[in-house]
């Protein structure tokens, strides 16, 4: 306790900002002084004031570690402003041929390290920034120094019920903003240091692996933490079989080459320095092998750049490995305890990063089945927690995960990342073709259970997963105090049945935050409907990111897509859709697969209807083919509208029934939304899918004065995050939930200087 109770002051302070955690602990030890004088006992003992003390200043550590990352961030007055910097670039530097504005242009996204040369008071400091350069810029490498001008935006993020927290992650990685590099002026300075070193170790890597395409891809990864070679097809077969956590070197990987090392410590390095200097002699074997493993564990951090993932393994192993070494191995949780909580004395922040929690699980799981003499050996016990890891990190989970982990964890551990580190320190080819063989065969095994049926299962998240996870630790640990028939229930969160769904002749309405695009959801009793699928990019999309995850947190399957029209940010993530039922568009030439969208469509679901509006039969093209879609349930009603312009509003004037809630065409732009139409409509909440600081200023701000002047309550994703309307309800009353503010997280506030 002594150790777990600044660790969890620490988390519960970084995680919600307050001030509780610093005071809990003064008044459980005020009750406990208390308690002890009114029974006439002496006070409890100075080590239990200690830790009480301790796990105060734990709490206001975090506090105070959160507040400072929270200020170093880019304030408003700066966003979107180009700023003349002096940069470094402190990570490998990506390169891809991209397409940009219908053109194949060069693209590199970095990490850098500003410091303004103007005007310093505005920004003081030095910070980490991520960019992304386009078009014909020079080819920078980690290492390099030089002076630019840079155009900079606040890490917002997106933030909805399901996909990435980026804003999290951005402060947890210290990531101050994010933004474009306009120019580079003057001369770039290459002056080396590890990351120039670990680029030209995976360079190097991937042209001695030419012949094998994939292990040229993963062996840089396991050898430099280089990911840079992953294409998405490789990273999705790895998702979707469970095992992702294997590209990333944190603590599975650390703490696996580290008992490698110390087991061949003890068996070939310390016998004959025992031998060689007597005063060695005063040790265990065991102890003196530990020398040379973290040696070792040292050197692999530093192979990966010490990112923060491997720092915090490489402090977690040292501290236990210390523990072992001066022979004071407190009790194995206690132990987990004071690792965890050295990590987070020395980074605060990695609270907020999921690679942390990954990593201790790991290290937890594997030191503990090794100390606790458990019931199956590690390399069979251990799939099976870190199965349930990358279910709920990443997501996806299918039953024949643990066997994918069974078979992929002791074949990476045993064979692949040693070969990839020997041959890596040795430039011995015979061992990295060792490595990429071994990897080849991992993917043919994926590719072969990939295929395999997949029976849709609940998505692990939060509560469901600690429960599974911590099940599957204690069945396998040698002690436990209660039969084992019980941890079944563990189960139970899992398969506990998704949010409760709307009732008969009720919907909720869910737009969802995805930048500058558009993404609906329409569920009722038993039905969904999809309007537009937001906006997609080379390697990814909001419907994989956002759409998809929520689908399974759900367990929902989509009855009818209806994308308004082919423009990307309504059409973009339609490829990553698996199922999208009957599909319908405005402009079907332009989205593959889907039947005309026409006036006069209707369906009716759980007593709710659905009927199109808008286009008629004429040939429409670009934002006025628009599929327009009215939904009436109960009292209320939806008009959700797509891009279309003014022109089609005159023409639908007068035909449209007044709505509850109006979507604002084409992101709230001046094209759209005229007065006339919005009188006609006597909307009560107008909603705006639009980006953060978005360039061409939507929703406009005329538009948005004339609706609040009309007694129209505006809401836009980028100030609400994902938005939730209920409607239909026996009192007719809709009930509104905006994600920033009722689920709302400290890295979730506005830029400094910023009001929403």
């Amino acid at each position: 306790m002594r150790y777990l109770l600044p660790a969890a002051a620490l988390v519960a302070a970084v995680w919600s900002g307050a001030s509780w955690p610093l005071w809990l602990p003064l008044l459980v030890l005020a009750a406990g002084r208390a308690g002890a004088g009114s029974r006439r006992e002496p006070p409890r003992s100075g080590r239990w004031a200690c830790t009480i003390l301790a796990t105060a200043l734990a709490g206001g550590l975090g506090l105070l570690a959160l507040e400072q990352g929270l200020a170093a961030r880019l304030p408003a007055s700066l966003n979107g402003e180009t700023l003349a910097v002096r940069a470094r670039v402190v990570d490998l530097v990506e390169r891809q041929r991209r397409v940009r504005y219908d053109e194949p242009v060069n693209w590199q996204r970095l990490t850098l390290e500003v410091r303004l040369l103007e005007g310093r008071g505005r920004w003081p400091g030095r910070h980490r920034v991520r960019v992304s350069a386009w078009g014909p810029l020079p080819a920078l490498g980690a290492g390099d120094r030089f002076e630019a001008r840079v155009r900079l935006y606040f890490p917002h993020g997106w933030h909805n019920q399901t996909g990435p927290d980026t804003a999290r992650r951005d402060l947890a990685e210290r990531i101050d903003a994010v933004g474009v590099l306009a120019a580079v002026d003057g001369p770039v300075h290459a002056d080396g240091g590890p990351h120039a070193f670990r680029e030209r170790l995976a360079d190097r890597l991937r042209a001695r692996l030419a012949a094998s395409p994939l292990g040229a891809a993963v062996v840089p990864a396991l050898v430099t933490g280089d990911r840079r070679g992953l294409e998405r097809p490789l990273k999705d077969l790895f998702r979707a079989t469970g095992t992702a956590h294997l590209l990333a070197i944190s603590g599975l990987h650390l703490t696996l080459v580290t008992g490698l090392l110390w087991w061949l410590g003890r068996g070939v390095l310390a016998p004959p320095l025992q031998w060689l200097w007597p005063a060695s002699r005063r040790l265990t074997l065991a102890q003196l092998a530990w020398a040379p493993a973290l040696v070792g564990a040292l050197g692999y951090a530093a192979l990966a750049g010490f990112s923060l993932p491997t720092r915090r393994a490489l402090i977690m192993v040292a501290v236990l490995a210390l523990c072992r070494l001066r022979r004071r191995w407190p009790a194995p949780f206690e132990g987990l305890a004071l690792a965890l909580l050295a990590v987070l004395l020395v980074d605060p922040l990695a609270a907020l990063s999921t690679g942390l929690w990954l990593s201790f699980g790991a290290v937890a799981a594997i030191l503990g089945l090794l100390e606790g003499g458990g019931r199956l050996p590690v390399m069979v016990a251990l799939p099976l927690p870190m199965a349930v890891a990358g279910a709920a990190l990443f997501g996806t989970w299918a039953w024949w995960s643990p066997l994918a982990n069974l078979l992929l964890v002791p074949l990476f551990s045993a064979l692949v990342v040693p070969a990839a580190l020997l041959g890596a320190l040795l430039d011995w080819t015979p061992a990295l073709d060792a490595a990429a063989t071994g990897v080849e065969l991992a993917v043919a095994l994926m590719e072969v259970m990939a295929r395999w049926p997949a029976p849709g299962l609940p998505m692990a998240s939060g509560m469901a997963a600690l429960a599974v996870g911590g099940a599957l630790l204690l069945g396998l640990s040698p002690a436990w105090p209660w039969p084992r028939r019980l941890l079944p229930l563990c189960l139970l969160p899992w398969w506990w049945p998704a949010a409760t769904a709307p009732g008969p002749g009720q919907v909720d309405l869910i737009m969802f935050e995805v930048g500058q695009g558009q993404a609906l959801a329409l569920r009722t009793a038993r039905h969904l409907v999809l309007y537009d699928l937001g906006p997609g990019w080379q390697g990814g999309s909001a419907t994989g990111s956002v759409l998809v995850p929520w689908l399974r947190r759900h367990r929902l399957t989509p009855d009818l897509t209806l994308v308004s029209h082919g423009d990307g940010d309504h059409a973009g993530g339609l490829a990553d859709l698996p199922d999208p039922g009957r599909l319908l568009s405005g402009e079907p030439d332009r989205v593959p697969g889907a039947e005309w969208c026409r006036a006069g469509q209707h369906w009716r679901f759980d007593g709710v209807d659905f009927r199109v509006l808008w286009p008629d039969r004429r040939p429409w093209t670009g934002n006025d083919a628009s599929c327009v879609l009215r939904v009436d349930a109960g009292g209320a009603s939806v008009l959700l509208t797509g891009d279309i312009t003014t022109a089609v509003e005159y023409r639908l004037l007068g035909t449209v029934a007044p709505v509850t809630v109006l979507q604002l065409g084409h992101h709230g732009s001046a094209s759209s939304s005229a007065d006339a139409w919005v009188r006609s409509l006597q909307p009560r909440w107008a909603l705006a899918s639009v980006g953060y600081a978005n360039r061409f200023g939507h929703p406009d701000a005329a538009l948005v004065r004339r609706l609040e002047a009309a007694g129209v309550t505006v809401l836009r994703t980028d100030r609400a995050g994902m938005i939730v309307f209920r409607m239909g309800g026996p009192d007719n009353a809709a009930l509104i939930t905006k994600w920033r503010r009722d689920h709302e997280r400290p890295w979730h506030r506005p830029a400094r200087g910023q009001v929403w």
